[in-house]
């Protein structure tokens, strides 16, 4: 049994002008013999007594891979032989074989950056519409630092050139457009949306790898980011007066007033105002913990699966979750199904986009005046206009209703953290607590602590010094004190 090097001169052929032979690795057993293809040609000059000479150009490499291929050959041999069988050339030739072929399989197939987003995109597309939004976010933010810098897209120079420096430093430095203000602008993108973006690239590379688009992926270095303790919500009394305020509801008018169409299961027609509907959303959302997500995915019969609660599959986790009835949730569940089918949906169709527009006039008009702090972090730098506080109104987003729903539940004292998350569906403490606001007057009730102890303790002493007095001091002393 051996394993040696040959070199076929009769398959010679002729490759820049220059006349190579392939070597083989040939394994002898008893007599019988195999040849291995190491799909690797030299010069015959270069051939000397069954060995390469170090003369040979690309020498090191050349070995390199020789020795690699002679030792799967002689991994196989050992193989065959620990399991009692006899390592005969064809069982080897054909073991050698099969783990090639698996090995060509696993190879990453060849496919440009831009073709495998766009199979990414297509097959994400079933997903909800807000993922996908982003997943076309990173695409158009990719194509403006493409067309900005010169840089072509590859895998190469995602994964192993300066792309996460140069893309950081392009986030950075571009020009961003206020809202709804175009000609006002702010340099530079925050460093937690920066952040975002490449945690979707991640996944994007992550499903290149699964694909074998790629070999291997990329771990992206975060931007530092602001904590903000201090979340946006508005606590019970302002929920509640949202909930009765009537200033804009159906039939009256105020400025840019748009009549919003429902319909009752018989297709008759049921007027809302626009911020009408607004308010009653969130307002429900703030009783409920429902993310923008679930409200038009909610219809009648979700209230009748169990008497007292709120019963629906989260659109983002596909959880099930069960919150009881309340008296805001139910007065506007209430004034939204009246008169509809089970299977009608709760509220009319409105825009995300719209909602978030609205929110912030109602809240003014409400006066939620409280002040919050929200710093925008860009590279090291505070962006400029995100420094001062800022009034509660000027922050309300849709999603501010789920964290009132969680801010308020703490709040009323009676529930743990865990039978809150099983209101809000929240899978993991982590998750939970980017929910959790914790505002000054939180921290003032540290004051409290050990306090019912020192009082105890004062009451005693003062007791203690009552008793040693005699009863005619003691009563001088309650007497004077009357006066």
């Amino acid at each position: 049994m051996g394993i040696s090097l040959v070199l076929i001169k009769s398959d010679s052929k002729k490759v820049q002008n220059k006349l190579v032979s392939p070597i083989h690795i040939k394994y002898i057993y008893k007599g019988s013999y195999k040849r291995f293809p190491t799909q690797i040609y030299i010069e015959q000059k270069y051939w000397k007594s069954g060995n390469i000479s170090s003369r040979c150009p690309n020498y090191v490499n050349i070995q390199r891979e020789i020795v690699t291929k002679t030792k799967k050959i002689e991994n196989i041999i050992t193989e065959i032989v620990e399991e009692g069988d006899i390592p005969t050339p064809d069982v080897v030739k054909t073991l050698y074989d099969v783990k090639s072929e698996i090995k060509i399989k696993k190879q990453p197939k060849s496919k440009s950056f831009w073709k495998s987003y766009e199979e990414f995109l297509n097959e994400k597309s079933r997903f909800k519409r807000g993922y996908v939004k982003t997943l076309y976010t990173l695409e158009n933010k990719l194509k403006d630092f493409q067309k900005s810098t010169k840089h072509k897209l590859s895998f190469d120079y995602i994964i192993f050139g300066k792309f996460e420096r140069d893309f950081k430093n392009y986030c950075l430095d571009v020009e961003i457009h206020n809202q709804p203000d175009k000609t006002t602008k702010v340099v530079g993108l925050s460093n937690n949306y920066v952040n975002k973006l490449f945690t979707h690239l991640k996944i994007f590379l992550s499903w290149c790898k699964e694909e074998r688009y790629i070999s291997e992926d990329k771990k992206f270095k975060k931007l530092k980011e602001i904590t903000n303790d201090i979340l946006v919500y508005l606590n019970s009394d302002e929920v509640k007066r949202m909930y009765e305020f009537k200033g804009y509801d159906y039939p009256k008018t105020y400025p840019n007033v748009v009549e919003i169409k429902d319909y009752d299961s018989k297709g008759n027609v049921i007027f809302r105002n626009n911020m009408e509907l607004v308010k009653d959303i969130f307002t429900f959302q703030c009783s409920t913990g429902s993310r923008w997500g679930d409200i038009h995915k909610m219809n009648v019969g979700m209230f009748k699966i169990q008497p007292s609660y709120f019963t629906w599959i989260m659109e983002k986790t596909k959880n099930i979750v069960r919150v009881p009835e309340n008296p805001i949730s139910l007065g506007i569940f209430m004034k939204y199904s009246k008169g509809k089918s089970l299977q009608q949906p709760l509220f009319p169709n409105y825009s995300q986009q719209k909602l978030n527009k609205h929110l912030k006039e109602i809240g003014k008009e409400l006066k939620f005046n409280r002040l919050v702090k929200r710093e925008i972090l860009v590279g090291t730098d505070i962006r400029g206009e995100s420094k001062r506080d800022r009034f509660t109104w000027e922050l309300l987003s849709s999603h501010c209703g789920r964290r009132s729903f969680v801010k308020n539940l703490l709040e009323l004292g009676t529930m743990d953290n865990w039978s809150i998350m099983k209101l809000s569906g929240h899978k993991t403490l982590s998750s939970f607590q980017r929910y959790v606001s914790v505002i000054d007057e939180d921290i003032y009730k540290g004051k409290e602590l050990y306090k019912n102890q020192i009082d105890k303790l004062e009451e005693d002493n003062i007791q203690r010094l009552l008793e040693k007095l005699p009863p005619e001091k003691l009563l001088k002393i309650i007497m004077k004190h009357m006066k």
